[in-house]
């Protein structure tokens, strides 16, 4: 799969996504991850944040109104345009359509920090992204990221249901499985996920 077609299936799947994100999110984001990531970056008055893979843009919506200034980052187009769309003209945010993994367009040792918000699985060549956003980062930035536990991005996980459809368990299966797994997100096409140890 090449990064014109993994591009293609997240335009595609921008509005959806969107669809589900108010202002802290989605309820995962606002109630699991977003105190996570605020409990561990600490004031960020004035200082230069990297939302790397910012969807959306609910998070540098956030970060901004915290008074950081903030450089948002995603590969899809229409997520992109979407950012700008709900983002208010008097926050500190710059949007720019570009690919994680390949940050040529940002100056070396230039935020303080980098926030990757449930996007490293989604990257094929992660260790790319990891080295960009190391150096982008001025000495002691910080990096803060999340991404899906094992179980929810393996081939043959999911819910198993009764007769009437009602949820049992979640099934894991193939947890140490390593490569790429599609997941059905979206109407029009699987959307990628990679995995490795």
């Amino acid at each position: 799969m090449d990064a014109k077609e993994i591009k293609r299936r997240w335009n595609n799947f921008a509005n959806e996504y969107a669809a589900t994100h108010g202002e802290y999110g989605d309820i995962h984001k606002e109630i699991v991850l977003n105190p996570a990531i605020f409990s561990l970056i600490g004031m960020i008055e004035n200082k230069e944040v990297l939302d790397a893979g910012c969807g959306e843009g609910y998070l540098s919506r956030l970060l901004a109104k915290e008074k950081a200034r903030v450089t948002g980052v995603d590969y899809s187009t229409r997520m992109i345009e979407i950012a700008e769309e709900r983002t208010n003209s008097n926050l500190a945010i710059k949007y720019f359509e570009g690919n994680c993994e390949k940050l040529d367009f940002l100056a070396d040792e230039s935020f303080d920090l980098v926030i990757s918000n449930m996007v490293i699985q989604d990257l094929p060549e992660y260790e790319s992204a990891l080295k960009e956003m190391y150096r982008i980062l001025k000495p002691n930035g910080e990096l803060v990221f999340s991404i899906l536990h094992p179980c929810f991005v393996t081939p043959n996980s999911g819910w198993e249901k009764d007769v009437n459809g009602d949820k049992l368990f979640w099934r894991v299966d193939n947890y140490f499985y390593e490569g790429e797994y599609r997941q059905k997100l979206g109407k029009e096409a699987d959307i990628l996920f990679f995995t490795e140890l």
